[in-house]
């Protein structure tokens, strides 16, 4: 099994993993031979597809630590309550709402929580960009706690701490609903316009801190994510250790997803940025257990090398996750092997090779 871009399906592929939309429903299951009827309509709300492959037979493929239903029910939930905070109607009818919203997150996050203690995996970083959608808003905030709760988990943070964390995570930039959307789409901002934007971790902090179902650190997640320990961050300019261990994490999480999942950026270039900001902007430690917590090139992703070549991934090396070891199955003329022709690489031992491109990652046009 490999996963492949959807503008890169060819007819007669065979599906290795069903597709899901938006409401969960399974558009095409496991086993369909895929016509060109198919891959056209697909390509209006798939980014990549798993299908089965010679290339990978003898290797064990990682499965996704979060099911999709729970992922959706997760981004649904979170919708709501953020919908139920910005809305002006009945008072009374509202803070009910409120509740009852805060309380099921929790309980969404518990399942998550267990998800993620039972998988023998790490976090599979890209499993979650498969779906075409609008709620980015919402991916980001989950992507960001699943991400967050990992590194938590790889400092030691006790399992009760886990779960302020976790919601934390969820809602670090709810005080972005505060603001123009507009504005928000924009661009080219003006130094007055990008220090408005600044203001949401102030409404975030204003709008959590009044939720007597939330814990406090909720709040000060939300106040304190954009924070740098060298102290140019905002809103307070905290440093060090003044900043709460759980906003720094936050901020490696949430700058991480950003760069790949709004920036396109491949993994190993957004690890060498959080790295090339340590000891300015973040926590070398925070960082160092991020790098253990996830796995940034999956087993089974296509990907291009700067030789020309196309391989799958087929190992990985914990110490060095951004050099993974590759299986060429298509050279640089294009020409496709045959399987006594398939050969690995271990971008370890070939430093001059590098990975230029990977399936799982798009360009997207989003707010920021």
């Amino acid at each position: 099994m490999r996963m492949v871009a959807i503008e890169s399906v060819e007819e007669g592929l065979i599906l290795a993993r069903p597709i899901y939309d938006e409401n969960a429903r399974i558009l095409l299951n496991v086993g369909t031979s895929l016509t060109t009827s198919h891959i056209n309509r697909l390509k209006k709300r798939i980014t990549f597809i798993y299908v089965k492959s010679d290339v990978t037979d003898d290797i064990e493929m990682m499965d996704d630590n979060i099911p999709f239903e729970l992922r959706l029910k997760t981004t649904s939930t979170l919708s709501s309550i953020f919908s139920s905070m910005t809305n002006k109607s009945s008072q009374k009818n509202n803070l009910s709402s409120r509740i009852n919203g805060i309380n099921e997150l929790k309980s969404v996050l518990d399942q998550l929580l267990i998800e993620l203690h039972h998988s023998s995996n790490l976090i599979n970083l890209l499993s979650h960009l498969q779906i075409k959608n609008d709620n980015t808003m919402f991916e980001h905030s989950l992507n960001t706690s699943l991400y967050s709760i990992s590194i938590g988990k790889a400092l030691g943070i006790d399992e009760k701490s886990l779960h302020i964390l976790g919601i934390g995570a969820l809602f670090h930039d709810i005080g972005k609903l505060q603001l123009p959307k507009e504005l928000l789409e924009k661009e080219e901002k003006s130094e007055e316009e990008k220090d408005l934007v600044k203001k949401h971790t102030e409404f975030g902090f204003d709008m959590l801190r009044r939720e007597s179902e939330l814990h406090l650190l909720v709040a000060h997640c939300a106040y304190q994510h954009h924070e740098n320990i060298d102290g140019s961050g905002y809103p307070r300019g905290l440093k060090g250790d003044d900043i709460h261990l759980f906003a720094r994490i936050i901020g490696v999480a949430e700058k991480f997803d950003f760069l790949i999942n709004r920036k396109a950026l491949l993994p190993h270039e957004a690890m060498e940025i959080l790295y090339g900001y340590c000891y300015t902007r973040y926590d070398i430690s925070v960082i160092e257990a991020f790098k253990k917590a996830v796995t940034i090139f999956p087993v089974g992703i296509t990907v291009t090398l700067n030789t020309g070549e196309k391989g799958v991934i087929v190992g990985n090396d914990p110490k060095y996750p951004q050099r993974p070891k590759v299986r060429v199955y298509q050279d640089k003329e294009g020409r496709r092997l045959s399987i006594k022709e398939f050969f690995d690489i271990d971008l370890m031992n070939e430093l001059s090779t590098m990975i230029i491109k990977c399936d799982a990652i798009i360009e997207r046009k989003v707010s920021v």
